[in-house]
């Protein structure tokens, strides 16, 4: 009884050794301080429904849009720590979101090191502007969020049935193309969320077309983005596996 007794103290202890060892050598593994920071960035596709309190450091505070379903994923996968600023403007191309960027980037309180999710495009088409103009504004944007210290993440242009002549199919085949050529993360909402496009305008959203969704469409957004972000997010299941190896030692 005593061996037995000595046994599981000393499994004990070499477990609790190789959890701290694992605490002390590997910190980014899910045990760092570091908070981090998601920015969603784009139009009225991001901006979302309902939205009122904008705040250039936390972008909007209420409403509804694809954020809120990231969000609830974040805090259901442990990352608690991580917060999404919800930066979309409504009616926005994407020279004026360049514009916007440089100054969001120099606030202090944008200092935070994290990502980027860039949607943007679909008010271009809209006004005319050539693709290929969209798509050196779209590099521009990448390049500016790099130069911040913030991995970027593109998507492409969700379907738009009432405006079928702004050829969107086109243009996300030079989003996927800019994406290559920058080796950035492509985030492929438009191949996603095409399939049950109707079912995510019907019934309509609060912009009563079919350009905007509803909130199933913006769960379904935000679910993409976290799908692809959660390969980079630091991972969170180190301590509980060796807890786990804890236990069966009993």
């Amino acid at each position: 009884m005593k061996k037995l007794f000595n046994k599981t103290v000393i499994s004990h202890v070499f477990i609790f050794c190789l959890i701290l060892i694992c605490v002390l050598l590997f910190p980014d593994k899910g045990f760092t301080s570091e908070a981090l920071s998601i920015i969603a960035y784009g139009d009225s596709l991001t901006e979302g429904c309902d939205v009122s309190g904008y705040t250039v450091c936390a972008g909007w505070l209420g409403g509804y849009n694809y954020t809120n379903n990231l969000k609830a994923l974040l805090l259901e996968n442990g990352h608690s720590d991580i917060t999404v600023y919800n930066h979309g403007k409504g009616g926005e191309t994407t020279w004026e979101s360049v514009n916007r960027m440089s100054y969001l980037f120099a606030l202090d309180c944008n200092n935070q090191t994290g990502y980027i999710l860039i949607m943007h495009g679909t008010n271009d088409l809209f006004f005319g502007i050539q693709m290929e103009n969209i798509k050196f504004n779209l590099g521009v944007m990448i390049d500016k969020s790099r130069a911040k210290g913030l991995i970027p993440l593109l998507a492409t242009i969700p379907p738009d049935p009432d405006h079928e002549w702004k050829d969107i199919p086109l243009m996300n085949d030079y989003i996927r193309q800019l994406a290559q050529e920058k080796d950035v993360i492509l985030v492929d909402q438009y191949n996603f969320l095409a399939p049950d496009w109707d079912i995510y305008t019907n019934p309509q959203g609060c912009y009563n077309d079919r350009l905007h969704p509803n909130r199933s469409g913006f769960d379904a957004i935000g679910y993409l983005w976290y799908e692809n972000l959660s390969e980079l997010l630091p991972k969170k299941h180190i301590l509980p596996g060796l807890m786990l190896l804890l236990h069966s030692a009993h």
